[in-house]
């Protein structure tokens, strides 16, 4: 390692804050000491480009022996400290994050994060906060939450469509009536996106978005994604991959329709990319799973299609919903407060991750199967962990401007006293 690399003052990501500066001697032993990861995004001072601290540290090396992952002494650790399950679930992470281009998750629990979702709320809480994306009712930047959310409110609209749910199939048992069919359809198809886009509308925490948009979008993004879908399958002529021919054309399909929707610069930040994203993926799946419930009830009865219902119900938040909400945080991402551009499209930050969605959905709808849906749960658990890798970068983003404006003020403040 050269006098004048280590001379350099160096910073590092923990979470949403940039950290140092300090010697890359220093940054090493932390790394080696375990208090660092081997994934952290570091820069050297006024540097224009964050890297993995193992990359640079190699190249740093030139080669003298450090793996790509890391230092030898580290990996010989993880290898001997660890199970190869272990060992092949953290490669999965390290693969995941450098395809996506995240890092690793700093100040990340699930358990913290959901910890007020039970906590009791009144009625006037609740309205308090959806009103939230207008003119009046989005927060300045400088008040903006930086933090990990910490979501609740996804979990009663999870209660109250499924009560009503389970009250038309209660009904419809007793009484055998087909007019309470389409309710109970529509109710079942709705209750999993729709509270799946509610978290994702609580991780968008610059709040500049309303219900109403969303609901918009959610309704058009449905109906548009399904209609490009169903072009697209007449005319790609990808009957040979079977049900993984899905992967591609849908995933196409949704993110066409995002970008016809919302296409202009208001929206700048990759938590409303993710949240508009999450519109769109809600709206095709609940449409789609409300004819899949229709057409099985039709060739195989009520019974079955209930089950059918209550399934993908549950693996709802693991599929469209996850899936497109990638895409679109991806492709905020690179846009920003610009217009979208062929050089968006065609940026590795942004394509990766729309690969590795349809990878995902190809692989789902493979005819490969596994006990207790295993397969869908797993690549459900890859999705979700690119995309907290993009909330914890979308969540920087918003710590980067809130510091930019406070520089700004302090030096306008300063030229006035002046």
């Amino acid at each position: 390692m050269s006098i004048a690399a280590n001379n350099q003052e160096w910073h590092y990501l923990a979470g949403v804050e940039v950290r140092g500066p300090i010697s890359l001697e220093q940054l090493s032993a932390l790394i080696a000491a375990g208090t660092l990861a081997e994934t952290t995004m570091i820069a050297a001072k006024d540097a224009p480009q964050w890297r993995p601290a193992a990359q640079v540290l190699e190249e740093l090396r030139g080669g003298n022996g450090a793996s790509s992952t890391g230092t030898p002494e580290l990996d010989g650790k993880r290898k001997r400290g660890s199970s190869l399950a272990e060992d092949l679930v953290y490669q999965i992470g390290i693969t995941l994050n450098q395809v996506a281009g995240t890092e690793k998750l700093e100040g990340f629990s699930l358990k913290e994060m959901f910890s007020e979702t039970f906590q009791k709320r009144s009625v006037a809480e609740m309205e308090d906060y959806l009103i939230v994306g207008t003119a009046r009712t989005t927060p300045p930047i400088e008040e903006v939450q930086t933090g990990w959310p910490k979501p609740w409110l996804f979990a009663r609209f999870l209660l109250f469509f499924g009560v009503i749910y389970f009250g038309f199939v209660f009904a419809y048992q007793q009484f055998r009536n087909p007019n309470l069919i389409p309710g109970l359809i529509l109710m079942g198809a709705f209750a999993a996106p729709i509270a799946t886009l509610i978290l994702f509308f609580e991780l968008n925490t610059p709040k500049n978005i309303s219900m109403y948009r969303l609901g918009v979008l959610m309704s058009l993004g449905g109906i548009g994604s399904l209609f490009i879908a169903l072009i697209g399958y007449d005319v790609s002529h990808l009957t040979w991959l079977g049900a993984s021919s899905a992967g591609i054309v849908e995933e196409l399909a949704k993110l066409a329709t995002l970008i016809l929707i919302v296409r202009g610069p208001r929206y700048k930040y990759t938590l409303n990319g993710m949240l508009l994203g999450a519109a769109v993926g809600a709206g095709f799946a609940a449409f789609e799973s409300a004819g899949y419930a229709f057409r099985i009830g039709l060739s195989l009865g009520s019974q079955i299609m209930m089950d059918n219902i209550v399934l993908r119900g549950m693996l709802a938040p693991l599929m469209h919903v996850a899936w497109t909400a990638m895409v679109g945080a991806a492709l905020w991402r690179v846009k920003q407060d610009k217009p979208i551009t062929m050089a968006t499209l065609g940026d590795p930050r942004f394509y990766r991750v729309l690969l590795l969605a349809m990878f995902l959905h190809m692989f789902w709808n493979s005819p490969w199967e596994a006990l207790f849906y295993v397969k869908e749960i797993v690549l459900g658990l890859a999705a979700w962990f690119v995309i907290w890798g993009l909330v914890q970068q979308g969540l920087r983003q918003v710590k980067e401007e809130q510091q930019a404006v406070a520089a700004a003020g302090a030096e306008t403040k300063s030229m006035i006293q002046v």
